[in-house]
C-alpha cells in the first residue's frame, strides 16, 4: 500500500531555506544582499554554471566561492547538483539565470516538487519559486511553464515572477479598481514605457540583451523591457487575454536590437467583447538608468471603461512625479494615491515587496499577495512574441497558445 502524506502545517516557521540559482549582476547587487539582511531568510545555497560569473554591466562580480563564504552558503555548478543535495530541505528557489534558461531550470525544480508529491511516506510540503523576468523568451516554453505552474499539486507550491511593480500598493489599488467595476467594463488601455537604456542596446558586448537565441526572431528592448510593462498591465486588467497583435519596430544600427516599438493588441475581456490595447515602448530616452544619480524611466498606464477611467504615470525614481487618479462621467476626479511608484529597485534593507512577500510565503505565511503569477508572465510573453512576428511579417499576428 502507498504511504500516506502528511500535510504541511500552516503555522509559519521562523526562517525559510532558500537557494539562489544564478549569481550574476542582479543576484550579486540585489537578491543576495537583500535576502542576507532578511532575518527570516536563510540562503543555504548559491548556484552558477561559472565559477567566475561575468557581466558587462558590472565587471567586478565576485567568484562563486567568495559568494558562498560571504553568505554562509554552499555552492553548486548546476540546478541538478543543487536539488540532488539540497532539494528535500528547501522551502524556496529564486531563479535569476539568463532568460533562455528559465524553462530548463524550472523543469528541474518541478521534478523535485513531483518527487515530494509522489514519495511514499513523504511530508507534503511546498517548494516555491520566484523567477526573474521575463518568464521566458520562447513562447512555447512559456506555455509549458504556465501549464506546469498551474497544474494542481497537493503540496501547494507557488510560482511567481519578479515583476516588482506588481506588488506596489498603487498597483493593488489599480487592480482592485478595475476588478470592482469602478470604471465599468474596460474598453481601451493605453500604456507606454520609456527607458534611458540605449547604451545597452547599442553595445555589441551586451549579447544577452541584443543577440537572439533559440527560437527568438530578434532580441532587444521588447524582450528586455516591454515585459515589465505588459506583466503590470495584465495584472491590473486581470481578465484580458491577448488575441492578436499588430506591431512596428525600429532597430539599433550597431547591434540590430530593437530599440522602439508601437503595437496594437486586440484582447478578449472574458465576456465576449474586444478590448483595444495600445502599447508604446522605447530605449531612446536620454540618459542612463544605472548612472549616479540614475536617470528615471517614464511609465504610463491609462485604463478606459464604460463609466470612467484610471490614470497612472510618472518617473520611476520620483514618487512626486505622478499620482493615481480616477475620472468619472460627471467630471469628478478622485485621487486614489498621491504618489507614483513602479518597480522597486531597492538594494538596501530587505529588498522589494516582491522578495519580502516571497520570503513570507516560504516561511508558510498564508496572507501573502501574489503580484505576478504564471498567467501574468504568459500573457506578456505571448504579446511580445506576436509583436516580433508582426513586425517581421508586416501583418497582424495571432498570439500563440
Amino acid at each position: 500500500a502507498r504511504g500516506w502524506k502528511k500535510k504541511m502545517t500552516e503555522d509559519p516557521k521562523k526562517t525559510a531555506k532558500i537557494a539562489v540559482i544564478g549569481a550574476g549582476w542582479w543576484s550579486q547587487g540585489w537578491h543576495l544582499p537583500a535576502l542576507h539582511r532578511n532575518e527570516r531568510a536563510d540562503v543555504v545555497a548559491i548556484v552558477d554554471t561559472s565559477p567566475h560569473p561575468q557581466s558587462v554591466l558590472n565587471p567586478d562580480l565576485r567568484p562563486l566561492i567568495a559568494l558562498g563564504e560571504t553568505y554562509g552558503a554552499r555552492t553548486y555548478s548546476s540546478a541538478t547538483a543543487l536539488l540532488e543535495a539540497e532539494g528535500p530541505s528547501l522551502d524556496g528557489v529564486l531563479v535569476a539565470t539568463p532568460h533562455a534558461t528559465h524553462h530548463t531550470v524550472y523543469m528541474e525544480i518541478v521534478r523535485e516538487i513531483d518527487r515530494r508529491n509522489g514519495e511514499e511516506g513523504a511530508t507534503v510540503r511546498p517548494l516555491h519559486v520566484l523567477m526573474e523576468k521575463p518568464m521566458s523568451t520562447d513562447v512555447r516554453h512559456a506555455v509549458e511553464l504556465f501549464t506546469m505552474a498551474k497544474a494542481p499539486r497537493p503540496c501547494g507550491s507557488r510560482f511567481w515572477i519578479n515583476h516588482s511593480a506588481n506588488w506596489r500598493v498603487q498597483t493593488r489599488l489599480l487592480r482592485e479598481a478595475v476588478a470592482s467595476g469602478t470604471i465599468g467594463r474596460v474598453r481601451h488601455v493605453s500604456a507606454s514605457f520609456a527607458s534611458p537604456l540605449r547604451w545597452i542596446f547599442d553595445d555589441p558586448a551586451c549579447t544577452g540583451w541584443n543577440a537572439p537565441t533559440g527560437n527568438m526572431i530578434r532580441n532587444g528592448f521588447a524582450w528586455g523591457q516591454a515585459s515589465h510593462l505588459l506583466a503590470f498591465l495584465y495584472h491590473v486588467c486581470g481578465d484580458l487575454e491577448p488575441a492578436e497583435v499588430s506591431c512596428t519596430m525600429n532597430f539599433s544600427a550597431t547591434t540590430g536590437a530593437d530599440v522602439s516599438h508601437a503595437a496594437t493588441v486586440r484582447c478578449s475581456d472574458g465576456e465576449g467583447d474586444d478590448v483595444v490595447v495600445s502599447i508604446s515602448g522605447t530605449a531612446l530616452l536620454p540618459g542612463n538608468a544605472h548612472s549616479d544619480p540614475p536617470v528615471p524611466k517614464r511609465v504610463r498606464l491609462e485604463t478606459f471603461g464604460e463609466r470612467g477611467s484610471l490614470h497612472y504615470g510618472g518617473d520611476d525614481r520620483d514618487p512626486a512625479s505622478g499620482r493615481l487618479e480616477a475620472r468619472y462621467e460627471d467630471g469628478s476626479v478622485e485621487v486614489l494615491h498621491k504618489e507614483f511608484r513602479f518597480e522597486n529597485l531597492d538594494n538596501e534593507d530587505c529588498g522589494p515587496e516582491s522578495l519580502q512577500e516571497f520570503v513570507r510565503l516560504c516561511c508558510g505565511e498564508c496572507d501573502v499577495y501574489e503580484g505576478a503569477d504564471a498567467s501574468d508572465g504568459l500573457r506578456s510573453i505571448q504579446t511580445i512574441d506576436a509583436m516580433y512576428r508582426s513586425h517581421a511579417s508586416k501583418k497582424t499576428e495571432q498570439v500563440y497558445s
